[in-house]
């Protein structure tokens, strides 16, 4: 799989969110993770909620599928509370 992003979206990323675009693999690569579809017009964008090992923190990738293995990493952040609850209601 290839995992690509926009360098500058990648910059506004680590600033708000402490976390870097080039981490998506973590998330997506993640064994349990639970993939639903994020709602935005025009553009089919999932969302994989994962608890990752490394960091010890439970993350949020979203993304698009682009041509065939290429992943297009959008934003990486920390769960909130109710993504939080949502995976642990389909992982227990």
């Amino acid at each position: 799989m290839k995992f690509t992003f926009d360098p500058d979206k990648d910059v506004i990323n680590m600033v708000k969110h402490g976390l870097s675009l080039a981490d998506a693999p973590l998330v997506f690569d993640a064994p349990d993770k639970l993939t639903l579809q994020s709602p935005q017009k025009g553009e089919a964008r999932l969302m994989d909620i994962a608890l990752v090992q490394v960091a010890g923190v439970m993350l949020v990738l979203i993304y698009v599928m682009r041509e065939p293995g290429e992943v297009r990493a959008i934003s990486l952040r920390r769960a909130s509370k109710q993504e939080r609850m949502l995976y642990a209601k389909n992982y227990h």
